[in-house]
């Protein structure tokens, strides 16, 4: 009886094979979405706040988005999880720490993360400190199980645990005759660096120590792929900010720098004397620098294009605190800070709409995407039009920090609520 069972069992398999019976549909796609149903999956545990950044700074996860996928770092590692929340781990090495979103690179089949590690010592030279990036070959939940396809790192000038050292992809250039260039930032609390690695070579082309890049401009979206209507311009630059060594982020004079993409040399600078710098993505081809002045305690923000020129510098009135900014990844920029939100032009750094105005209040902004901000009021979530400022939903169920036309991430409800998927409904 029990071989008559399996001769069943395969011959329905086999039916079921030769029937050809289609894949299950992806859901729909909504972009940019604006409504989300309950939770469907918990990916991080935990208290919210702990998770999605401190007290007064946009809230950030190691969280990225790829169609229906989610690719995570958690607890140091890199994980491939689906929308219930189910994860796999991709196998590392030892002793290497994830600790930023990982970035989904179409243009070339990959998934790359950012990993701090120990460099071995030999003899009477201590252990040091390398900053590694890390490929993982690109695929949706429920295919195998996802690999470390390879990795290539650089030793740092500075010795830290590794736990210690935050990472972050900041993005993909194009680079000569098709050359792919990802952006890696490593830094703590007194020490930053950058490193170039170009995908194609598998190999580190520069290490920029004292800079925290915040962009990569070439008139491209964040991923490497070619942005709708990015206007024309020269060959790719790093834009961050240079802080002395051992200078902590918050009050050590600084400036904002352009770094060439291909050699890691200063091709501009700006602000020079400034602290509490930031520099953040604002188009194709455009850069939002946020300070304060080295005479005074005001704060400024300024938007650069890719070879320094000045777009714009927005009156910020008597605020103290700089502003931080998300570009929408299509013509607009969304900045907040010091109770007030408004957005920029992409291209020019005109302001659009600014809140609080005559009877509406500013909402706190946890991301933008594709023409829509999500954030939260004191009525709960909103979904306000990143172009002119008008709520487009003022009950969408949800305040995501990463988005896509599928699902949006962002902490649960309550305070141990964690980090969760919710599905775009509408």
């Amino acid at each position: 009886m029990r071989r008559i069972g399996v001769l069943l069992v395969g011959l329905t398999m086999l039916v079921a094979a030769c029937s050809g019976a289609p894949a299950a549909a992806p859901p729909p796609a909504y972009d940019p979405p604006t409504a989300f149903g309950p939770s469907s999956g918990t990916l991080l545990r935990g208290t919210s706040s702990s998770l999605t950044g401190s007290y007064g700074a946009r809230p950030e996860l190691p969280v990225a988005l790829d169609g229906t996928t989610v690719w995570l770092a958690d607890g140091g590692g890199l994980s491939r999880a689906d929308s219930t929340g189910a994860a796999v781990a991709v196998p590392l090495p030892p002793d290497r720490w994830v600790s930023g979103a990982p970035l989904p690179v179409p243009s070339a089949g990959l998934v790359v993360a950012g990993a701090a590690t120990t460099v071995p010592g030999s003899g009477t030279t201590p252990p040091g400190l390398a900053v590694e990036l890390l490929a993982v070959p690109r695929s949706q939940a429920g295919e195998p199980d996802p690999t470390l396809a390879w990795s290539v790192g650089a030793p740092l000038p500075w010795s830290e645990a590794p736990r210690s050292v935050r990472t972050a992809v900041v993005g993909v250039a194009a680079a000569g005759a098709g050359r792919r260039i990802a952006v890696v930032t490593a830094s703590t609390s007194t020490h930053r660096s950058t490193v170039a690695v170009d995908l194609d070579a598998r190999r580190v082309l520069w290490v920029a120590d004292g800079v925290l890049a915040g962009a990569v401009l070439d008139g491209r979206a964040p991923d490497g792929t070619p942005a709708a209507g990015a206007p024309a311009v020269g060959s790719p630059v790093v834009v961050g900010a240079a802080v002395p060594p051992g200078g902590g982020t918050g009050y050590s004079p600084s400036s904002a720098v352009g770094l060439d993409v291909l050699t890691g040399a200063r091709r501009w600078g700006a602000d020079d004397g400034s602290t509490a710098l930031s520099v953040h993505r604002a188009g194709p081809a455009t850069v939002t620098v946020a300070g304060r002045r080295p005479t005074s305690a005001r704060a400024f923000l300024t938007m650069y294009d890719a070879d320094g020129g000045s777009r714009n510098a927005v009156d910020l009135g008597t605020a103290t605190a700089p502003p931080e900014c998300t570009w929408d990844e299509a013509a607009t920029t969304v900045c907040s800070g010091s109770n007030r939100t408004f957005a920029l032009d992409a291209p020019t750094g005109a302001v659009l709409w600014s809140l609080p105005a005559a009877g509406r209040v500013a909402p706190a902004v946890t991301t933008a995407w594709h023409g829509a901000v999500y954030g939260t009021t004191v009525n709960g979530p909103v979904v306000v039009d990143a172009r002119t400022g008008r709520d487009r939903n003022p009950t969408p169920g949800a305040a995501p920090v990463v988005v896509d036309a599928y699902l949006g991430v962002g902490a649960g409800s309550g305070l141990l609520g964690g980090v969760v998927v919710t599905p775009a409904t509408g």
